[in-house]
């Protein structure tokens, strides 16, 4: 059964969320006529999201940095806040989570992708 990804205090805006279905799934070729030819690649088209939490505190921070540790190779579930309702989806880390430190708030950012399995 795979984890789960931690709930945290704060929970990702729209302003930091991007989703991105996988490009490479159909392949757009033209014939002599001049019209497109589509070929289906996949029969899957996963999706990736980028999203970023802001003004994260430590525990939170730790949180996230913890569950990546223990699950940086192996898919988890992931729960879409931004669709409605929201949907669950098995994904894997893209890129390790990076945090900045905002010294004025000192509050972190955390940036997250993950990719559809």
């Amino acid at each position: 059964m795979a984890n789960t990804f931690p709930a945290l205090s704060r929970s990702p805006g729209v302003k930091g969320f991007s989703e991105v279905i996988d490009p490479e799934a159909m392949q757009i070729g033209k014939k002599d006529s001049g019209l497109l030819v589509l070929n289906k690649l996949f029969t899957f088209a996963g999706k990736t999201w980028k999203y970023t939490l802001y003004l994260v505190i430590q525990a939170d921070k730790e949180t996230v940095l913890t569950f990546y540790e223990a699950n940086k190779d192996v898919p988890f579930n992931w729960s879409n806040t931004q669709e409605t309702p929201p949907q669950t989806y098995e994904v894997i880390f893209m890129h390790p989570p990076k945090c900045t430190l905002d010294k004025v708030k000192n509050r972190w950012r955390i940036d997250n992708t993950f990719a559809q399995v």
